[in-house]
């Protein structure tokens, strides 16, 4: 009768180099952009339009945006305590005579810097 070795196993050492981490925080946060883009987004403008505050906001003569893939817009600004909050006005940069004109927002309290003007959900 013979004697069997019994194998043993041992752990081997994982070594990760700072490649290999730089690699999984670059995934992690493609993987959260999309998440943010893709279902937060659709789901705070959502509650935003059933239980965002309104309030009006100032048209100003900054520009959003860039010639190549995008109109530049001017941008609005609006108050909450005493902090100034920025916004995609959606005027096109050509139309100047809309610089200074007050609009009705949408902001959700608990995120003001999520905001969209009340003309945004119209078709």
């Amino acid at each position: 009768m013979k004697k069997t070795k019994k194998k043993r196993w041992t752990k081997k050492k994982v070594s990760i180099n700072i490649k290999d981490i730089i690699g999984i925080i670059y995934i992690l946060i493609c993987v959260g952009l999309l998440a943010y883009c893709f279902i937060a987004t659709p789901i705070l403008l959502s509650v935003l339009k059933k239980h965002g505050t309104k309030t009006e906001a100032v048209i100003t003569s900054t520009t959003i945006g860039g010639p190549r893939y995008t109109t530049p817009n001017y941008i609005y600004e609006f108050y909450v305590g005493d902090k100034t909050y920025e916004g995609n006005s959606l005027v096109d940069e050509r139309d100047s005579s809309k610089i200074g004109t007050k609009i009705q927002i949408l902001y959700l309290d608990w995120l003001p810097w999520f905001n969209r003007p009340i003309y945004y959900w119209d078709d």
